[in-house]
């Protein structure tokens, strides 16, 4: 488990049922406490504040989080997602935003992002990613 990342990252652990609204019971119980390197509106002048470095990042609004994903860098897919979007959702999500679309990210070596974005993925559940982990996988 990432240290930038509590050990309460995993919902649905210890229920029984694995259905969605107990997952997110669990989410409303138990958030999970997440330190982000940065901050900034999904807005073309503030990509300047975004680091060309890797990491996995956050893309959210008033209904949460939209996605989740990992970059070796974090300014290029900042601009990749706001200019075209290889989610067909996503794109749909941030031509209609509920509320300021924000961009987060933590900062993070290459062999520890896939984890990192399981892991908040699984805890995070995000309305945008194709693939969704469960507390089993």
């Amino acid at each position: 488990m990432s240290k930038r990342v509590n050990s309460q990252l995993k919902p649905g652990a210890g229920v029984k049922c694995s259905c969605r609204w107990h997952r997110r019971a669990h989410l409303v119980k138990s958030p999970p406490r997440i330190s982000v390197d940065g901050t900034v509106p999904f807005v073309p002048g503030w990509a300047l504040r975004v680091p060309h470095e890797p990491g996995v990042y956050l893309v959210h609004d008033l209904r949460g989080p939209l996605y989740v994903g990992l970059t070796e860098d974090l300014n290029q897919r900042f601009h990749q997602h706001y200019w075209d979007s290889h989610n067909r959702l996503l794109s749909q999500a941030l031509a209609h935003p509920c509320g300021e679309i924000r961009f987060s990210w933590i900062l993070t070596k290459p062999r520890e992002q896939a984890q990192l974005e399981r892991e908040l993925i699984r805890a995070l559940q995000p309305l945008c990613n194709d693939l969704m982990y469960t507390h089993d996988s």
